[in-house]
Order: C-alpha cells, then structure tokens, then sequence
C-alpha cells in the first residue's frame, strides 16, 4: 500500500474522541460504583449477625480501614499509571503495598499475642464461601476497572494490571470481613489475605492481556 493511500484510510476511519476525566474523577465513580456492588452483595447474602458488635471493636474496624486503603491506593495508582505522563513518581505504587504489608503485620501480631500462632496457622482455617465471596466481589469490581483502564493507554501493562488486580480483590476482602462471622487472625490470614494474594496475581495475568492496546484500521 502506498503511503498516500495508507494516510487517507487512516483519515477516513478516524473517530470522534472523548477525553477522558481526571483520574480523581474515576477514581470516585469506581469507589461509589464497588461499594454500591458490596452494599447489594452484602445484602443479598446477609451481614453477619454481630455487625453492630463487631465494628465498635478496634481490631475490627482496623483491619477494614486498611483493606480500604489498600483498594483504593492501589486503584487510584492503576488509574494514574494508565495515562502517560501522569504519574509525578514511581513511589505512588509502592504505596498500595505498604498498606498490604501493614495488613500483614497487624494480622501476625494479633496472632502471635494470642498464642499457638504456628498451631492456629497450620490448621489452615480456610472456609470456601470467604474465598468465593472474595473473588466474586473482585471480578465484578475488577471488569468495571479494566473497563477503565482500557479507555485509556497503559504504558506499563504489568504494574496497571498489578495494581488494578490488588484494588479490586482488596475491596472483595472487605466485603468477605463484613460477611464472615469469624475474626480468628490466623482465619484472616490464610483465608482472606492469601487468597487475596492468589486472586490478585491471577487477576493481574489476566489483566495484562486485556490491557493490550487494539489498533483498527
């Protein structure tokens, strides 16, 4: 094909092109959007009966403040990552992973005090419905972001997808918290934070595939 006419197909198939918000701007659609999903699930299948108990307990309400943070740090870092140029350092995605190590940390020493922690881990308290409710809550939160994400363009796939993974399974975690009547830390551990570990690793393979920019001609 010649040049002048490779030029005048790609005149004629271009689009009108809608810019996109800031990312602040999505970042808050994507956290009213996840909750409203959480709020609804977690109506759907029902709260755990001591709720009310539950979040007066500093433990509690501890570990899902930094679930939060860890979703919405890691999203908002996915979100400015997807637009070239945006992001002012690359200590911004470091900082979602703080939030995970403090999740981690305070996890282990509420084990650790309570103690037989390598009895209590072992036993692998893992209940099924925590892990399925956790990547439920992530795949659909998740699709919304990748949706996101897609409109824009990524440079560097795999810490966007990372990111996006993380913040979606995060916020499954919480949900599962609201949900699973059990507050055992070797319970959280093996059985909402690893499986948040897994999930968000397979996310962020199967999101690097979808960020993969398609050209049409």
């Amino acid at each position: 094909m010649k040049t002048e006419d490779l030029i005048i197909q790609l005149a004629r198939s271009l689009e009108p092109v809608k810019p996109l918000p800031a990312p602040s701007v999505r970042l808050a659609r994507w956290i009213a959007l996840s909750l409203l999903i959480g709020g609804i699930g977690v109506l759907a299948i029902g709260a755990r009966a001591d709720l009310g108990e539950a979040v007066r307990e500093p433990a509690f309400a501890g570990l899902a403040m930094l679930t939060l943070a860890t979703g919405i740090a890691a999203a908002a870092s996915a979100l400015v990552l997807s637009v070239p140029g945006a992001e002012r350092s690359t200590a911004q995605r470091g900082i979602p992973l703080l939030f995970v190590a403090g999740w981690a940390a305070s996890l282990t020493a509420m084990l650790v005090s309570g103690g037989q922690a390598i009895a209590r881990v072992t036993a692998l308290p893992i209940h099924l419905a925590c892990v399925i409710e956790i990547a439920g809550f992530a795949l659909i939160s998740g699709w919304v972001l990748f949706r996101m994400l897609r409109r824009a363009a990524p440079l560097r796939r795999d810490w966007t997808a990372m990111l996006a993974a993380l913040a979606a399974t995060a916020l499954g975690a919480m949900a599962a918290q609201i949900l699973c009547p059990l507050d055992d830390p070797a319970h959280h551990l093996v059985g909402h934070l690893a499986p948040t570990a897994l999930i968000t690793m397979l996310g962020a393979s199967a999101g690097y595939r979808l960020l993969i920019p398609t050209i049409r001609f």
